[in-house]
């Protein structure tokens, strides 16, 4: 019978426990169910009391009077230490549910392996489309030597960019001249001449 069982093994071991903790303890030989209301027969019957920490119950068997006062000190210090351990257990095993919880909802905002292979397939139609687009304009462009094209626009940049910079320089100073006798200021002047003085 649970009960006789359940007495027998907190007598026996004479510490406290947790419902869960007998229930594992007798190898699973009694369910949860009947463990439970056995322990709350023995609390009614005063061969067991309960103490309340938290969201945990921990069951110790009444000692006998032959007890002394220290010794239920020292019960209840231990009952207290068996709570805070289950109760870091607990917080353990939640923080570890919040971590699970969160990679799974990660899981199921990534792409799935069919997704991924789908999209696989149409990046590879792409580089295949790209690639044919490519070699249709290499031989449209026939034999010219793409380097060489390239060196020769730089080159005319290059040499567009000085003559811009000459003709600039000359530009300032023409109107740096006018300016001495112009009645306004460089503004006005650009203004009225029409140059965008962003460019000089």
């Amino acid at each position: 019978m649970t009960l006789t069982a359940v007495y027998n093994y907190m007598k026996m071991q004479n510490r406290p426990y947790s419902v869960n903790d007998v229930v594992m303890n007798l190898f699973n030989e009694h369910s949860k169910t009947a463990v439970q209301k056995a322990m709350d027969e023995l609390v009614k019957k005063g061969k067991l009391f309960e103490k309340v920490y938290g969201k945990q119950k921990i069951y110790c068997v009444v000692q006998d009077s032959q007890y002394n006062t220290d010794e239920l000190m020292r019960i209840d210090k231990e009952l207290q230490s068996h709570a805070n351990e289950i109760e870091t257990k607990y917080q353990e095993v939640m923080k570890e549910v919040k971590e699970q919880e969160t990679l799974l909802a990660s899981l199921k905002s990534s792409l799935t392996l069919e997704d991924v292979q789908k999209e696989k397939i149409v990046l590879q139609e792409n580089v295949q489309q790209l690639t044919h687009k490519l070699d249709k304009l290499m031989e449209k462009s026939g034999s010219e030597d793409l380097q060489e094209s390239k060196r020769k626009a730089q080159e005319n940049l290059d040499e567009y960019s000085r003559e811009y910079l000459k003709r600039k320089k000359i530009c300032v100073e023409i109107l740096d001249c006018i300016l001495e006798s112009y009645p306004g200021n460089k503004d006005e002047l650009y203004e009225e001449i029409g140059i965008d003085s962003t460019t000089v």
